[in-house]
């Protein structure tokens, strides 16, 4: 799993705003903010600046139970969450969310090398039942400028979370990361596209 990862799941799930926005060409302006109410959204992804796999909207135990099924209809998200879309009149829909929504952060396993999926990376932890490293809330908020992939601009995407955590020991942190994107960015045969945004931090309160 990585990164990539957590920004296509915001994105495929608020494409969904278009079917209550607009469709391309249907109108030659802008139309007013309208909301869509997704119960299955989720993200998940390893943070390797800080070292730990992050699991927002979901609990760790439940998502890998899901996913080991084999899965029925969507994963088991805590909270329904709101998203707003407004077309641009040109065929776009700019997407975003803004929610407080439940995170785990949970330690890799001693030697996951390499990382491979959000339920290996962690799997003796939750085959030993220990939990995770840190729970708490998180504000999470996630964008992109053409969800529906209407095609008339170059996309770009991102999401901010910032959340307070106490770990099993009742220590508090603060862990924010910042991820963003943009498709026309150039793109190495050997690395990430060179205009990735990605910088975490933990640190403890």
């Amino acid at each position: 799993m990585n990164k990539k990862l957590k920004l296509t799941m915001n994105i495929a799930i608020a494409a969904g705003l278009a079917a209550t926005t607009m469709l391309p060409g249907s109108s030659a302006t802008a139309s007013p903010p309208s909301e869509a109410v997704f119960d299955d959204y989720i993200v998940l992804f390893p943070d390797v600046n800080v070292n730990r796999s992050v699991f927002i909207n979901i609990t760790a135990e439940s998502f890998c139970d899901w996913l080991a099924g084999p899965p029925e209809g969507p994963p088991p998200a805590i909270d329904p969450v709101v998203g707003v879309g407004v077309g641009t009149g040109q065929g776009a829909v700019v997407g975003h969310i803004d929610a407080d929504l439940y995170i785990e952060l949970w330690q890799f396993d001693e030697d996951p090398s390499p990382l491979v999926g959000p339920c290996e990376d962690i799997q003796e932890q939750l085959d030993a039942g220990t939990g995770p490293w840190a729970t708490g809330i998180a504000r999470h908020r996630a964008k992109g400028n053409d969800v529906f992939g209407s095609g008339t601009r170059g996309v770009s995407f991102g999401d901010r979370t910032t959340a307070e955590l106490t770990d099993a020991d009742g220590n508090e942190w603060v862990y924010r990361n910042v991820f963003r994107g943009n498709e026309q960015c150039h793109q190495p045969l050997d690395g990430p596209p060179a205009c990735i945004v990605d910088v975490s931090s933990l640190r403890q309160r």
